[in-house]
């Protein structure tokens, strides 16, 4: 299976090592699969304890802008104002997974990949690139865009619209939940050399080393 060098800023290095890529001068590193076999339970337990901690985080963030902006603690809830709440929270939580995935492809995209989209139902959705090698930095880019930005995005919208954040309390923790896989293959890939090449898989990733000779 042909593999095809990524890198938009950089299209002589690119060249040269597309070269010794096809050549052959490719060897693996190491490999992790993330949604198959043993993997699962640590990874849905992981997930769970961020949506623990994220809920809790965007509550209490909430709580105190709600006070700071309006000097009380709660709006008065009725019926009709429940479950309005819990259904809009409910498609926050369910648009954000969506929003995630996408960022995920836009900071592939930015690098020049191809990203495609894709579901594990019912454990998550997916975002990847086929047949496409990532540098480590770039790889760690895409993976913590996400977590990152929709979370520094929530913390803002909290703190200075707390009523409206209040309707995506679900949104912003399961953004927090979504990005377990994302963490757990951060922290590996960080602790790679910065000259591997990572290839997404749909179930985690492959890093590769480009050798002098090439493999048998």
């Amino acid at each position: 299976m042909a593999l095809f060098l990524v890198d938009r800023f950089h299209a002589r290095k690119r060249d040269e090592q597309q070269s010794l890529i096809d050549a052959g001068h490719l060897q693996k590193k190491e490999e992790l699969t993330l949604l198959e076999g043993e993997q699962l339970r640590p990874l849905a337990l992981l997930s769970l304890q961020m949506f623990i901690v994220g809920g809790l985080f965007f509550l209490l963030l909430d709580l105190l802008a709600y006070h700071w902006h309006y000097h009380y603690w709660l709006a008065t809830l009725t019926p009709t104002s429940s479950i309005r709440w819990i259904f809009l929270n409910v498609i926050g939580y369910l648009l954000i997974l969506c929003v995630h995935e996408l960022i995920h492809g836009a900071v592939f995209a930015f690098w020049g990949g191809q990203p495609h989209f894709g579901a594990r139902l019912p454990l998550a959705l997916y975002c990847g690139a086929r047949q496409q090698l990532f540098r480590r930095n770039h790889y760690l880019a895409v993976g913590l865009a996400p977590l990152v930005f929709l979370t520094l995005l929530g913390i803002m919208v909290t703190i200075c619209y707390p009523g409206p954040a209040s309707y995506l309390l679900l949104a912003f923790a399961g953004n927090f939940a979504g990005a377990a896989g994302d963490v757990v293959v951060a922290q590996r890939v960080a602790r790679l050399s910065k000259a591997v090449l990572i290839e997404d898989t749909e179930v985690g990733y492959t890093a590769w080393e480009i050798s002098e000779q090439p493999r048998s």
